[in-house]
């Protein structure tokens, strides 16, 4: 028939023969005499690719993530990252979650890369305990005032035996703020019946170890004969590094304020250093 004619074109087995019947030959070729029929081609072919099918889907299970066969176990670090001041310390949070039915004892490690000189690390615990699903642990690290400003890595691995994983975060170390101080008023806004009194508190705060006495003055605006009175005490404050203080700002009026809106500005002043806070006053 024409096709198995057809197919058969493409049929050419080659048979190697080698031996003392074909001195100085490496074989000989010999074609089929008779062409195969096209039904036991197509049957080949069609095994071929069902077999290739099926060793597709088994390895496709093999790989598949998430699909392992034994007790594994998810690490995890938080933040991703991180910045912290030199000579001050930071805290990361490390998560496990069990999987696959594990029941282990995570043991941690950490490294920075590159390595930071004198710095202290500590994790709590150093083993966590997966037998109820999950468990956290916390990285403390204490930065040193001289350590290089830049970026570090830092790695946790957790290990049960034969099973390792490792997260990776982020540590970027900056130089400190220069010295100064901040200064806020609350409430920001008072409301005051004519003929009555109103109090607000000013807040100053040392930043980048400023220390040093703060003179304290305040104004109000619009200002005229009939503009409530204002004061601070005390007038003058001192902050020591890292420290806090207060002053107390009165607001007064009479029966004969102007009603409507105020704008009372608080300066504080310390050599080239200087910073206001805003309070808005309205008289009714």
């Amino acid at each position: 028939m024409m096709g198995e004619s057809a197919v058969a074109s493409f049929i050419n087995i080659r048979f190697q023969t080698v031996g003392p019947d074909h001195p100085g030959r490496a074989g000989v070729s010999r074609r089929l005499k008779k062409p195969l029929p096209a039904w036991s081609v197509l049957l080949v072919l069609l095994v071929a690719f069902a077999g290739g099918l099926y060793a597709h889907y088994l390895f496709g299970l093999a790989t598949t993530p998430g699909q392992s066969n034994g007790p594994d176990f998810n690490l995890g670090m938080s933040p991703a990252s991180m910045m912290v001041i030199q000579g001050n310390l930071t805290k990361f949070t490390i998560s496990l979650t069990s999987l696959n039915g594990f029941e282990g004892s995570v043991n941690l490690n950490v490294s920075l890369s590159p390595n930071i000189q004198n710095a202290t690390t500590a994790l709590n615990p150093e083993s966590v305990s997966l037998l109820y699903g999950t468990g956290t642990a916390t990285l403390t690290i204490q930065i040193p005032s001289t350590t290089r400003t830049g970026t570090y890595t830092i790695t946790i691995v957790g290990t049960d035996r034969m099973i390792s994983h490792d997260v990776d975060s982020f540590l970027q170390v900056t130089t400190p703020p220069p010295p100064d101080f901040q200064m806020r008023a609350g409430p920001s806004a008072l409301n005051v019946t004519r003929g009555s009194a109103g109090t607000s508190t000013v807040y100053l705060t040392s930043t980048g170890g400023f220390s040093g006495t703060i003179m304290l003055s305040v104004s109000i605006s619009p200002s005229n004969g009939s503009s409530p009175t204002i004061a601070l005490n005390p007038n003058k404050v001192t902050l020591s590094p890292g420290g806090t203080a207060s002053a107390v700002l009165t607001v007064t009026t009479t029966g004969t304020t102007s009603p409507g809106s105020y704008t009372v500005t608080i300066q504080g002043a310390n050599g080239n250093l200087s910073h206001s806070a805003t309070l808005l006053l309205l008289v009714q």
